[in-house]
C-alpha cells in the first residue's frame, strides 16, 4: 500500500513539472513570434529631370509589391524632387495622390 503512494507522489510531481515546462516553452515561442513582427520600411527615391522614367519605375514598384491594406502601413515611399526643370515634380504629385503610401518632398536647393 505504501509503495503505490511513494510511486504516485514522484510521478505526479514529474507530471506537473512537465506541464509547467511545456507551458513555458509555448509562452517563450509566442514571445519570440511577437518580437519578430516586421517593421515599417521606408524607400527614398530622388530624381532630377527624370520625367521619362519616374512614373514607370514607381508604378512598377507598386505592382511588384502587391501590398494589402494592412501591409501598406509597413511601407512608405518618399519621392524627392531635386530641382527638376521638366515635369518630374508634376508626375510625382500625381503618384503621391494615387498611392497613399507615397509622400512627396521638394527640398530647397
Amino acid at each position: 500500500m505504501y509503495i503505490d503512494t511513494y510511486l504516485a507522489i514522484p510521478l505526479w510531481i514529474f507530471a506537473i513539472f512537465g506541464l509547467f515546462h511545456f507551458m513555458l516553452h509555448i509562452f517563450a515561442a509566442l514571445d519570440v513570434h511577437r518580437k519578430n513582427k516586421p517593421r515599417a520600411q521606408t524607400l527614398i527615391i530622388s530624381a532630377r529631370n527624370q520625367e521619362d522614367v519616374i512614373e514607370g519605375m514607381v508604378r512598377s514598384l507598386m505592382l511588384k509589391a502587391r501590398l494589402s491594406a494592412a501591409e501598406e502601413k509597413m511601407l512608405q515611399v518618399i519621392l524627392l524632387d531635386m530641382g527638376s526643370d521638366d515635369d518630374t515634380y508634376r508626375i510625382m504629385e500625381i503618384l503621391s495622390r494615387n498611392y497613399s503610401m507615397i509622400k512627396l518632398v521638394k527640398p530647397e536647393i
